[in-house]
């Protein structure tokens, strides 16, 4: 899959060609400074420290369900292995005989993990096969996908429904939907009418997927699933791709897209794109939402430092003002919040590598 820009390379991304004009209104805001935690009653957090989280694919995200659970990654034994994180105890997923890598990137509220494993001890290997997974009542389905080799679990809702991207018997990388974890019918979600590939990064708990999709073969846009039709979401204004992250149970979506200002996280609802600006400098990324509307993600602040953000009340915050002083730490990147409020973030602390914190408000 084609990458965005080279100055959005810390964020995953896509090119940018051509602009597809969108049918849906597009509300556009002008970059506004940061604002302190403080000023939107933004309480302190507890941090809970999950450990070092090792670099792997641009493509990866931690998950965090509603009662705190942790999906993730960890290194054991010099594999990368599937982790579960809940109540101060980390659990390692059994890796399938084949496949030594394993990837968690979605645990839902029964606390089944979703994610995909690859059989070369290198994760970003483009000749290893990699397959999607579901990990419910203690047995692992793999998702074989479409008729091609590979195929990739991104997001999974309450009911079961497994979203991703495989490859079909033809080559091409398409959305899929997995419907039953127990012996999965799985649909392809198809593509944009002029587009070749798409991907399907999450789905809410009434059916709702989003993801990306390519316009001509090149540049790549937001997009919905809706009863299994496509819907494209567009971009920000004066902007050529754009990708969805995450979507919550109000049918809120927030991605990224790019503008003449630079990449911007986004959030659309009402059929309005809404640019939420960034800490100070392009660009910033949506990773997810909750049923509040509460918004988090990553910012580059000055050239290219980046800090993770909570958007809420129409502002975006930088986290790091909400931590307790003398922690050490410096927050990265929000992957994900629940309802709670809790967050997952990778951070780091002078002489350590990148850590997993969970930020639970006090």
């Amino acid at each position: 899959m084609l990458r965005f820009l080279s100055r959005i390379s810390a964020f995953s991304a896509t090119c940018v060609v051509l602009t597809l004009s969108c049918a849906c209104r597009i509300l556009a805001q002008e970059d506004r400074p940061s604002t302190s935690a403080a000023t939107l009653g933004v309480a302190t957090y507890r941090i809970d420290d999950l450990g070092v989280l090792p670099p792997v694919a641009d493509d990866v995200s931690v998950s965090l369900n509603r009662d705190g659970a942790v999906a993730y990654w960890s290194r054991s034994a010099g594999a990368i292995r599937a982790t579960v994180w809940q109540r101060g105890h980390a659990t390692l997923i059994d890796a399938v005989p084949g496949f030594p890598n394993t990837i968690a990137h979605s645990v839902n509220s029964q606390g089944d993990i979703a994610g995909w494993m690859s059989s070369s001890g290198n994760l970003v290997d483009s000749l290893s096969t990699t397959q999607g997974f579901v990990l419910s009542g203690g047995r692992v389905q793999i998702v074989s996908g479409l008729g091609g080799r590979d195929s990739r679990v991104y997001g999974l809702n309450d009911r079961g429904v497994a979203v991703g991207a495989a490859d079909t018997a033809a080559g091409a990388r398409h959305a899929f939907a997995a419907f039953g974890v127990a012996g999965p019918s799985i649909t392809d979600l198809g593509t944009l009418p002029a587009g070749k590939a798409s991907v399907a990064y999450a789905v809410n708990n009434a059916g709702v997927i989003v993801g990306s999709a390519d316009v001509d073969g090149r540049a790549e846009h937001a997009v919905s699933w809706v009863n299994r039709k496509i819907v494209d979401l567009g971009t920000l204004p004066h902007g050529s791709a754009s990708s969805a992250r995450a979507i919550n149970d109000r049918g809120q979506i927030v991605g990224f897209s790019d503008s003449p200002d630079g990449i911007h996280a986004f959030l659309y609802a009402g059929s309005a794109m809404r640019d939420l600006g960034t800490l100070g400098n392009d660009p910033s990324e949506a990773s997810g939402i909750n049923n509040r509307g509460e918004v988090v993600g990553a910012s580059n602040v000055t050239g290219s430092k980046r800090h993770a953000f909570l958007w809420r009340r129409g502002q975006m915050i930088d986290l790091n003002g909400a931590l307790p002083k003398g922690s050490g730490w410096t927050l990265l990147n929000a992957f994900s919040i629940n309802d709670r409020g809790q967050i997952a973030c990778s951070a780091s602390r002078k002489g350590e590598g990148t850590h997993l914190l969970l930020l639970t408000p006090r």
